[in-house]
């Protein structure tokens, strides 16, 4: 059983943002460096962007996914890169959060660049 966090239900808002024609924007996750850092920016100017502004057919992995595919960049989330990790490792268990879970982490991360 998925539990919405904050009761924020995937399919609640998929159908909202699809009935309004906007794109999703997570007010619990919005697009400022608090969300992405512990105390202080210590990167610099952090531009978020979507993923179609990225390239014109984006998807998060490929022909499945492997503890191979994920590695840490700047933003010191080595917590959440571990935790993906252990999950990809066991395909069955990827997909049954890849959808709900993670929706909010990785559009705010594609966006972030």
């Amino acid at each position: 059983m998925v539990v919405p966090y904050e009761g924020q239900s995937f399919s609640a808002l998929r159908r909202q943002c699809r009935q309004n024609g906007r794109l999703f924007e997570d007010p619990l996750f919005p697009t400022s460096d608090q969300s992405l850092f512990y105390q202080n920016n210590r990167i610099g100017t952090v531009t978020w962007k979507r993923p179609k502004e990225l390239c014109s057919d984006p998807r998060l992995f490929v022909d499945g996914i492997s503890a191979h595919d994920l590695h840490q960049g700047q933003l010191g989330n080595c917590w959440f890169v571990a935790a993906c990790s252990s999950l990809a490792s066991r395909e069955a268990l990827w997909q049954k959060v890849e959808e709900y879970t993670l929706l909010s982490f990785f559009v705010a991360a594609l966006h972030c660049l």
